[in-house]
């Protein structure tokens, strides 16, 4: 497995657990919305320019996806 794919899934576990502790769900409430709106698939795609921020600004991404799809969380 290359560094960079290391990274992402890094970033991918880490933005998973910050969403379940600030959303207050449960980490299967949370692999739903994950697997539902391909959270995972966003970062994997956009980690180019997330990795540049911290993990709680690729939150922040997270949510806003998430909002402009009807979703509140």
């Amino acid at each position: 497995m290359s560094e960079e794919r290391i990274n992402i899934t890094h970033m991918q576990c880490h933005v998973f657990r910050m969403a379940q502790v600030k959303w207050g769900i449960s980490p299967k409430e949370c692999a739903e919305i994950f697997r539902k709106y391909d959270i995972l698939g966003f970062i994997n795609d956009c980690y180019d320019s997330l990795h540049l921020n911290s993990y709680n600004c690729a939150l922040d991404d997270v949510e806003t996806l998430l909002h402009n799809q009807g979703v509140a969380v």
